[in-house]
């Protein structure tokens, strides 16, 4: 972030950051409810207080200050998800390589945009309420205080991103488990689950629609289905449909759960939870993102990481069955080709990823030169610019914007150094 970020706010942050909430913010007309407003189909209530937090505390609107908050969010989810493995599992053999996976995973530059830009902290908000509520419902669930917590992040899941409304529904998965494998649910458990199913259904029958958003949509079955599968591939990288076999040992060590019935513990009931919610994930944005969708937008690989290590977990798991030994080979070589074709595949993204940040990184310098331009000269030829030239996709609306002397009171543009023509 440090190296590749620019001060400069980027595209959304000038409608929904400037005009929606921190202009209203300083001229003491925000009101409560504003920050339940919908941007785009979500409402972003984490996201918005966090603006205002930062622009409280240094009294200026800079896309760095923003970004490096971000941090601390993001690393929340991995560190969560690794003290928990801790604290319930021993870390011997392959199950350092879901440590690995989740590290490396949390920290490689595969959701670039969501790090380049302070507005994005949704994807990361999203993540660490539904691991917490997945943790809640798999570790503690029977402590008198768990069934407010779970009910409080499935409810600030939901006014953080649209799909967030699917944290309710992977925590009933987690009770559905347990009561099958227990062969017993009690009513306080029956009603939190029909209580947040409600709450899944309330928020999709409330989403905001948006009219421009449908032709995003797949529109055929084959499409819908061959967008989930390169999902389901991720991070493998091409267009073929059979890179979906990633999901297959994590589908079959479920599967043979279920049908033995045997007693589980509280890890498999989290990553079951985490591989629940992140299929849910995939169909949704295969169905709401899926047409002519060949390369996923990099900031949709935060909601698979959930999924990846769960299935690393199930693929370390398929390696403790004991079999003939024929079997027992088939599945170390089945582990190992799942982890070779992981661990390579970040590999390749990250020398693929660092070059477009670079790329990046030319761009947003010119928009800050175009805009920092502008500011001195009033000159609206400087930002009259075509495709990426200016951090904004309507020149006219960004002048009128940069004219505000309120903004430009506030206003950060670093010294970043213009790249070389």
């Amino acid at each position: 972030m440090e190296r590749f970020a620019v001060s400069l706010p980027f595209w959304d942050q000038w409608d929904a950051e400037w005009l929606g909430l921190l202009k209203p913010w300083i001229e003491g007309k925000l009101q409560f409810q504003d920050l339940f407003i919908a941007h785009n189909e979500h409402r972003i209530l984490p996201t918005r207080i966090m603006t205002l937090f930062t622009f409280w505390l240094t009294g200026s609107w800079n896309n760095i200050v923003e970004a490096r908050f971000n941090i601390l969010f993001g690393a929340s989810t991995p560190l969560l998800f690794i003290w928990t493995l801790a604290r319930t599992e021993k870390i011997t053999g392959l199950k350092w390589l879901i440590i690995a996976v989740i590290i490396a995973g949390g920290s490689l530059p595969f959701s670039w945009e969501n790090f380049l830009i302070g507005f994005q902290s949704q994807f990361y908000f999203v993540n660490l309420f539904t691991l917490a509520s997945l943790i809640i419902a798999a570790h503690f669930h029977n402590r008198s205080w768990s069934v407010w917590v779970i009910l409080f992040l499935s409810l600030i899941s939901i006014l953080t991103l649209a799909s967030g409304l699917l944290t309710p529904l992977a925590v009933i998965a987690v009770y559905l488990a347990r009561a099958y494998f227990q062969r017993l649910i009690s009513a306080k458990t029956a009603l939190l689950m029909i209580i947040l199913f409600a709450m899944a259904v309330s928020a999709y029958f409330t989403m905001p629609r948006v009219e421009g958003h449908y032709i995003l949509h797949a529109t055929t079955f084959s499409e819908f289905i061959s967008t989930m599968l390169r999902l389901m591939g991720w991070p493998l990288r091409g267009r073929k449909l059979f890179i979906g076999v990633m999901w297959l040992p994590g589908l079959f060590f479920v599967s043979r759960m279920l049908f033995l019935r045997k007693q589980i513990g509280k890890t498999d009931l989290l990553m079951f939870g985490c591989l629940a919610w992140t299929a849910m994930q995939i169909v949704a944005l295969a169905y709401g993102r899926g047409h002519d969708s060949i390369h996923m937008p990099p900031r949709y690989a935060e909601v698979l990481l959930l999924g990846l290590a769960a299935n690393s977990w199930f693929v370390v798991r398929l390696t403790s069955i004991k079999g003939k030994p024929m079997v027992t080979k088939a599945v170390w070589g089945v582990a190992a080709a799942f982890f070779i074709a992981v661990f390579f595949s970040y590999i390749q993204r990250s020398v693929l990823d660092f070059r477009v940040l670079k790329e990046e990184r030319a761009r947003r310098l010119t928009q800050t030169e175009n805009v920092r331009n502008y500011l001195a000269t009033k000159d609206f030829s400087t930002i009259n610019k075509p495709g990426f030239q200016i951090p904004y996709p309507d020149p006219k609306r960004l002048q009128m914007i940069l004219n505000d002397s309120t903004l430009q009171e506030v206003l950060v543009i670093g010294n970043e150094v213009t790249p070389k023509k």
